[in-house]
C-alpha cells in the first residue's frame, strides 16, 4: 500500500508478460543511453521488459476507488495469453481488505479488454456487474467509441464482444454514469481527458493534502516514452494525438512533481518525473508514505 496524503492506494494484479523493447522502438542507440537507470527495472539483460496487467485501489476520505479492473475470467481472446483466463483476481482483490460490494466507484481509463473486463462476471450464462453498489463512471465519447451499434464503428480484433460483456450489462443494470470529459469524481479526484490511445481514453487526477497523483491508463507503458513520447506501442487510434497527450501529461508532472501511476509498469510500479539540466529522467518510486 502506498499513502498519499489522506489517500491509500493498493494495488491488485491480474497477470504479466514479458516483451522486446524492440516492439516499442528498434533504435539500440537510444536504448543503451538510458540503460543505467532503465535496468533492471525497465530493462532486463535479455532486451526485454515485463509489461503487467493490474488493476489500482484507491480509498479518499471513506470511499472505495477501483481503477482499471483488468481482463476477467472466461472470456475468448485471440491472445492465448488472455484468452479463457482463470485468475484469483477476486481473491487478490480482497487481500486488500476490501470486498467486491464496498467499492463505490469503478472508472475505466478505457474500453480495452485489459482496462474493464472485470466490470463483469458470468454467472448464470449471463455477465453480471461485479461491483454491485458501485456507480461505473464511463467517459461518454469512450462509450461511444467502442459501441458496435453506432454507425462507423471501427472494428479491432483485440477488443470483439468486450463492448456487450463488460460495458453494456453494467448500463443495461442502471449502474453506470456517462460523464463529459472532464468531471468530478469527488473532492480531490477528477477525471481528465488524454485521447489517442483510444478516442475517449482518459486519465484520473488525485489531489491530497499532501501530494498530487495521475493514474495515466495506457497513456505510458514504458517510461521510455516519457522522455520520448513519439515512441508508441501498436494499436492507437489516433497515433498523433496520443503523443499530443503523453506531452501534455509530462508538462504537467513536471510542473506539479506528482506521482505518476501507469497501469502496466512492473514494480516499483509508479515514480516522478525529474529535469535536470534539459534532461528529463524517470525516477522509480522508492518509498512514499
Amino acid at each position: 500500500m502506498v499513502v498519499l496524503g489522506n489517500a491509500e492506494i493498493w494495488r491488485v494484479e491480474e497477470l504479466r508478460m514479458r516483451a522486446p523493447l524492440s516492439i516499442m522502438t528498434e533504435d539500440k542507440a537510444l536504448i543503451d543511453q538510458h540503460r543505467d537507470w532503465l535496468a533492471p527495472d525497465f530493462l532486463g539483460d535479455d532486451e526485454q521488459c515485463d509489461f503487467v496487467f493490474q488493476s489500482w485501489l484507491l480509498q479518499l476520505d471513506g470511499r472505495i476507488v477501483l481503477i482499471d479492473p483488468c481482463t476477467g475470467n472466461g472470456r475468448p481472446h485471440p491472445m492465448p495469453v488472455f484468452d479463457h483466463l482463470d485468475i484469483p483476481f477476486i481473491e487478490r482483490f480482497e487481500a486488500t481488505g476490501i470486498r467486491p460490494e464496498q467499492v463505490d466507484y469503478v472508472f475505466c481509463t478505457h474500453f480495452h479488454h485489459d482496462h474493464c473486463g472485470w466490470n463483469t462476471q458470468l454467472r448464470d450464462g449471463r455477465y453480471v456487474p461485479t461491483f454491485p453498489r458501485a456507480r461505473y463512471i464511463f467517459v461518454q465519447r469512450e462509450y461511444e467509441r467502442w459501441d458496435p451499434r453506432r454507425p462507423g464503428y471501427r472494428e479491432v480484433d483485440y477488443n470483439i464482444g468486450v463492448f456487450e460483456r463488460s460495458v453494456l450489462p453494467v448500463m443495461e443494470a442502471g449502474l453506470a454514469e456517462l460523464v463529459g470529459d472532464n468531471h468530478r469524481i469527488l473532492p480531490g479526484l477528477e477525471v481528465q481527458p488524454a485521447h489517442g490511445h483510444t478516442g475517449g481514453h482518459s486519465i484520473l487526477h488525485l489531489t491530497t493534502r499532501a501530494d498530487q497523483a495521475y493514474f495515466t491508463g495506457d497513456l505510458f507503458h514504458h517510461p521510455l516514452q516519457m522522455i520520448y513520447p513519439a515512441l508508441h506501442m501498436p494499436g492507437c487510434d489516433d497515433l498523433q494525438q496520443a503523443i499530443e497527450s503523453r506531452r501534455r501529461a509530462v508538462s504537467l508532472a513536471l510542473e506539479s512533481h506528482a506521482l505518476l501511476i501507469p497501469a502496466h509498469f512492473p514494480a516499483p510500479h509508479m515514480g516522478r518525473l525529474r529535469q535536470q539540466h534539459g534532461i528529463v529522467r524517470f525516477e522509480k518510486l522508492t518509498n512514499e508514505g
